[in-house]
């Protein structure tokens, strides 16, 4: 599991244990490969189940993962950027290359890899393929290479404006049905899928949790008591059930952990 989805277990069992009032245990263990992720359990004796997913574009989620271990940046002496032109590369090679091409641009006192004399250029081949790749460059702060997904141009008109038709389009990508689908066949009395999208999947005009809870029920989620949904730069949460969206605020951070009491208190 990456350190990016192991995060988002986290803090999807923190929210949804807190706002049922359950206890959340994690259940895809011990070789339970197909589980879903926790399991519920309530005072009365009622049980359900939580499974979580990230929802990423196909092309990135292999190299995201990577990137996430390293925490989005790599080793350097000196504070760079690396900005992807397209969502997806070669991860290790990119890695490989940038690193070398750093230790040229520090050699000769310039600040991105096109700057370097021309023979340098002929004598490393590979420089040119990095510009393919994403752009090299040198950072005024910082430390190491901080790894940057690639600027979109969005038109907000072109974009949908109800968040529901958002989340209905996630079901286009292979992953998420399987999750939906894992969710709605475990067994217990409430079904709940979380879903962290990051930032290629969402539109310019969800970056951020200014806009209103959708007004209609996504299609496609039949047999889910919940569908809750939350992104890295929100500072509230969305969640739907009972066939209406709202938004919901953050809990103390430390009234609930996998595998605690939604009071806090440890079992």
């Amino acid at each position: 599991m990456s350190k990016l989805a192991g995060r988002a277990e986290e803090i999807a069992a923190h929210l949804v244990g807190h706002a049922l009032a359950a206890t959340v245990s994690k259940f895809d263990t011990d070789g339970r490969q197909s589980a879903v992720d926790f399991t519920l359990h309530w005072p009365d004796g009622r049980c359900g189940a939580l499974e979580v997913t990230l929802v990423t574009e196909s092309k990135s989620a292999a190299w995201q993962g990577l990137a996430a271990k390293e925490a989005w940046r790599w080793p350097a002496a000196s504070p760079w950027e690396f900005r992807l032109a397209g969502a997806d590369m070669p991860y290790r090679q990119t890695r490989r290359v940038v690193l070398r091409a750093i230790g040229l641009c520090d050699q000769w006192n310039v600040d991105a890899p096109r700057l370097l004399p021309a023979d340098v250029l002929d004598r490393y081949p590979e420089l040119g393929w990095l510009e393919q790749i994403g752009e090299l460059r040198r950072a005024s702060t910082g430390q190491g290479v901080a790894l940057l997904p690639q600027v979109r141009s969005e038109f907000l008109d072109a974009s949908p404006s109800d968040f529901a038709e958002v989340v209905e389009s996630w079901l286009m990508h292979p992953h998420v049905p399987r999750h939906v689908e894992k969710a709605r066949a475990a067994a217990g009395s409430e079904r709940h899928l979380f879903l962290v999208p990051v930032d290629d999947v969402l539109p310019a005009r969800f970056f951020t949790n200014d806009f209103p809870a959708p007004s209609r029920s996504p299609e496609g989620f039949r047999g889910l008591d919940g569908v809750w949904v939350w992104s890295n730069f929100w500072h509230q949460y969305l969640v739907w059930r009972g066939g209406f969206w709202a938004w919901r605020d953050f809990p103390p951070r430390t009234d609930h952990r996998p595998g605690s009491r939604a009071d806090g208190a440890k079992t």
